[in-house]
């Protein structure tokens, strides 16, 4: 491997204007003298002010910075071009409303350096100016496809990446399969889905805190389009998303847990439903066809 190994830095991206070019900005000016940056994007139509800012960065930046449009709103799928056209020998994935530390791809290059470490996620704060990143804890994926968080200071093994903010090997991404393109919508659970699939390789992940960038989750775009869109549709996307992943992964033993699971959220959220049984019947629809579709998944790969 060579000293300065080339990285590709992907930000998808989806319905997001302003704070999207902000974040291109922060990220054309990381310190890291070797790398390209590649944004995918989803929006069919940007404001006026967004597709100048994009052609200029193309103008300015044109052996760094590259701008593809992806007819397809999927974010596993947007994720699966960024690695198919990186040029990189590895990829640092950023969401698209974020402000990184000018060094977060020689931390990143740090933690990824460690013997057996296929997959690293950095830190994730909530504050402009935090002491300390507030959202990162390691993560543990029980064997009724529970994730919960565990207990774990510094650098620190981890069960499940964090999709804004992750790097690995690009070869990696092909030897696990790529992104899985049938989680919908938010794509819940698509980056936790692919952790499985690197761990079962072998390899460890890595969450390292001072890898830290600022999530400033802006209320639209992205993943929270679906919700903007309409409470229904959310709602069905999220529990299909839910369903897939417990039955495309873990064995059918586990069920009446995942059920009791999300009987109990029902219960806990029926206020919110109160006047509106059309919210119960989506999510309700969302957890039957994402459970069929993760258990036909699940026929396909073991066939």
């Amino acid at each position: 491997m060579s000293e300065m190994p080339f990285w590709s830095v992907i930000v998808p991206t989806y319905q997001r204007e302003k704070i999207m070019c902000e974040t291109i900005e922060f990220l054309l000016a990381l310190s890291y003298p070797n790398y390209e940056l590649l944004v995918i994007d989803q929006t069919p139509r940007h404001e006026a002010a967004t597709d100048q800012f994009l052609r200029a960065c193309e103008s300015r930046y044109p052996r760094r910075f590259r701008w593809h449009f992806v007819a397809k709103a999927n974010l596993p799928h947007a994720r699966n071009v960024g690695a198919e056209m990186a040029k990189g020998e590895y990829l640092l994935y950023c969401d698209d409303d974020i402000i990184p530390p000018v060094d977060l791809i020689e931390l990143h290059q740090r933690s990824l350096k460690s013997p057996g470490v296929g997959a690293v996620t950095g830190g994730i704060c909530l504050d402009r100016e935090p002491a300390l990143p507030t959202t990162s804890q390691p993560s543990q994926i029980l064997a009724d496809g529970r994730v919960a968080n565990r207990p774990g200071r510094g650098p620190t093994s981890t069960d499940s990446l964090c999709g804004g903010n992750m790097s690995m090997e690009r070869q990696l991404v092909f030897n696990v399969g790529l992104f899985d393109e049938a989680y919908i919508g938010n794509a819940y659970r698509e980056e936790t889905d692919f952790s499985l699939r690197v761990k079962q390789k072998g390899f460890q992940l890595v969450l390292d805190p001072a890898a830290a960038i600022v999530h400033l989750g802006h209320p639209t775009g992205g993943s929270r389009a679906s919700k903007v869109a309409g409470e229904g549709k959310y709602l069905f996307e999220f529990h299909h998303n839910v369903a897939y992943f417990f039955a495309k992964n873990f064995r059918q033993l586990y069920l009446p847990w995942f059920l009791k699971r999300e009987l109990a959220w029902f219960v806990k959220e029926r206020g919110s439903f109160q006047g509106e049984p059309g919210l119960v019947i989506r999510s309700l629809e969302g957890l039957w066809r994402g459970y069929w579709a993760g258990i036909r998944k699940r026929r396909q790969l073991s066939s």
